[in-house]
């Protein structure tokens, strides 16, 4: 997959809309929450807990109510410098997929400017994360030994396996990312920002006219959220769009956009990567030869099967 900066593909008025999306979605509360925890070290017990699976450091976080001092001002010193143009890089095709599309278009346009401020929050959160702020480790260190995050994150007994605070179930395949264990942070952070990992139908080459892309897809990780990949409503897509292209973004922001029992159009996650619902095809751990999957659990329950 060949990468490229954006100013190599886009001309001015994509570039803009891009800088502005991207901007919207920073300049939110929960944006700086969430940078900020990965510059203290551990996430806060609140955020760690609003999931629908056992958190693995809960012994950890649960000391961990409120963000280290230091730790938002080192987040916004780093939004601060941020600059898209020289700090990531974009595929290639997906630049010029966005570039060829326009706003007029439709699902086409919308869902590579969602794909591209999705990859951009992913990618930041990669290299805040690899900056080792750590920040809890600078105020814990002298007062409790026990109480740091190389500490509470040390590889556990019989597999050796490093595993972040910061995580979701489904994505922690360190060993098939590009930047490892900082891609599993990435993926976190999205989540929290955005509402979940945002997917895509990647079943056709779709055409603006005469065969619309479908609306994103999401995969939360939140109590009180299914657990199943969900398709973003119309009404929900455009929102989402108007905010990022908004130019008063604080009165109309969506973030995090989560599924209630509207949202139908759902996927198995098992079953999510060969029906070709995906954003990259390593993201999760692959499942066995299709009709070979573990059976779903029965409960059927107004959350998971509305």
């Amino acid at each position: 997959m060949a990468s490229t900066y954006v100013d190599a593909i886009l001309d001015r008025t994509h570039r803009a809309r891009l800088d502005w999306a991207v901007h919207n979605v920073l300049a939110t509360e929960r944006a700086l929450e969430t940078f900020a925890q990965i510059a203290d070290g551990l996430p806060l017990k609140s955020v760690a807990l609003d999931r629908r699976t056992s958190y693995a450091y809960y012994d950890a976080v649960a000391r961990h109510t409120s963000l280290c001092p230091g730790a938002t001002e080192a987040a916004l010193d780093f939004l601060s410098t941020f600059d898209l143009g020289r700090m990531l890089t974009f595929d290639r095709a997906l630049l010029r997929a966005y570039q060829w599309s326009r706003p007029e278009s439709g699902p086409n346009f919308e869902c590579r400017l969602i794909e591209l401020v999705a990859r951009a929050v992913h990618g930041l959160a990669v290299l805040l994360y690899q900056r080792r702020y750590c920040i809890h480790d600078q105020v814990w260190a002298a007062k409790d030994p026990t109480y740091t995050v190389k500490s509470v994150t040390k590889p556990h007994p019989g597999s050796g396996q490093f595993r972040s605070p910061f995580y979701l179930p489904d994505y922690e395949r360190e060993d098939q990312y590009p930047d490892g264990i900082a891609d599993v942070v990435g993926y976190w952070a999205e989540n929290r920002i955005l509402g979940g990992v945002v997917l895509f139908d990647r079943s056709d080459s779709w055409d603006d006219q005469r065969n619309p892309e479908p609306n994103v897809f999401f995969h939360s990780s939140y109590r009180n959220v299914t657990i199943r990949v969900w398709r973003a409503l119309d009404e929900q897509q455009q929102a989402l769009v108007d905010f990022l292209l908004s130019r008063s973004p604080e009165e109309a922001c969506p973030l995090p956009l989560l599924a209630s029992d509207k949202n139908l159009d759902r996927v198995d996650v098992q079953y999510a990567t060969h029906s070709k619902v995906y954003r990259d095809f390593w993201e999760r751990r692959l499942p066995p030869a299709y009709g070979r999957f573990q059976e779903p659990h029965c409960v059927r329950d107004r959350l998971d099967y509305p």
